[in-house]
């Protein structure tokens, strides 16, 4: 990989989480050797780093007493604009012709957009519902001829408003999915799309392949040349826009994983007890809540060496 080349926006945020850390001089024990971790699991976490710290010298430095008094007096929203300010440039490798073209940069000028842990619901012109997931965002591109909403992170569910002139379609980078009246999901995925149809029935277009026709309850996965199906769809799988999640014996690998898309950091779980089962419902606007109930449900405890790295473990 070249040395300029972008960096993925998970690794950008972890970056800059740890820079947070540092310039609020928490580094302390157990922390700087999670940071020492972090940089040895993966190559493009150091040159992430690396990038980082080039980046501030370019800018001239930040003086730490100032920093720390920044981040300090600042409400943590604006703290966290700032550092994803600073993620544009460091995902873009100091080019302002990546920037422009890079996903963080069009998700912060997105028409619709949710930070991390925000889920946002929106009645579009038409009449669509939208409904956008946490670390979400589209772009409306409505003509005379079509209604097109671009994906460009996160996922997005979708009820139709009707319009037998302007079809509605949801554009992601590997293709199209076009609604024929009916209720939907979309997610974009590091490899593909995925799409979770409820109602009705919806039209997949790759860019580089055939069409396929879902019916409700199908669940699909796409990129720009194939497709694959996917279990049947579970009506627990829309909870999350009345912000919830809900588990059904699910494995307490898969819950987490699915929890960590609503919380800031890394939230991590030990294979060791990723198998458990979980029964539950659990409210999305408390994820220390979640946390705290996983404790008291499972044998398991959260060890958390800050607020942004977490893990779930067996407990002692």
């Amino acid at each position: 990989m070249r040395h300029d080349a972008p960096i993925a926006p998970a690794i950008v945020e972890q970056a800059s989480e740890w820079l947070m850390l540092q310039w609020g001089g928490e580094l302390q024990g157990q922390q700087h050797e999670a940071f020492a971790q972090w940089q040895a699991a993966d190559p493009e976490h150091r040159r992430a780093w690396q990038r980082l710290q080039h980046l501030q010298q370019t800018l001239g430095g930040v003086p730490v007493d100032s920093a720390r008094a920044v981040l300090r007096d600042t409400p943590d929203t604006q703290r966290r604009a700032a550092l994803k300010l600073l993620g544009l440039l460091l995902v873009a490798g100091g080019s302002g012709y990546l920037v422009q073209r890079s996903e963080p940069w069009q998700a912060t000028f997105a028409d619709y957009r949710t930070p991390t842990g925000e889920i946002r619901h929106v009645t579009l012109s038409d009449g669509t519902r939208l409904d956008l997931n946490s670390d979400s965002a589209v772009d409306l591109r409505f003509s005379a001829s079509e209604r097109r909403i671009r994906l460009i992170r996160g996922e997005v569910l979708l009820t139709s408003g009707h319009d037998p002139v302007r079809p509605l379609i949801v554009e992601t980078p590997a293709g199209d999915v076009q609604a024929l009246g009916t209720r939907f999901a979309v997610r974009e995925l590091p490899e593909g799309s995925r799409v979770d149809l409820y109602e009705g029935r919806v039209r997949v277009t790759p860019r580089h392949g055939p069409a396929v026709q879902m019916n409700a309850g199908d669940s699909l996965w796409f990129d720009a040349r194939h497709s694959s199906a996917l279990p049947p769809v579970s009506a627990a799988a829309s909870s999350w826009t009345e912000h919830r999640l809900i588990a059904e014996r699910q494995p307490l690998g898969e819950f987490v994983a699915q929890l960590s898309r609503y919380r800031p950091g890394l939230l991590r779980c030990d294979q060791a007890v990723s198998g458990l089962l979980l029964t539950g419902v659990f409210p999305l606007n408390d994820t220390d809540a979640i946390l705290a109930a996983l404790e008291r449900s499972l044998p398991v405890q959260v060890q958390s060496v800050t607020r942004y790295w977490v893990t779930i473990k067996a407990r002692a």
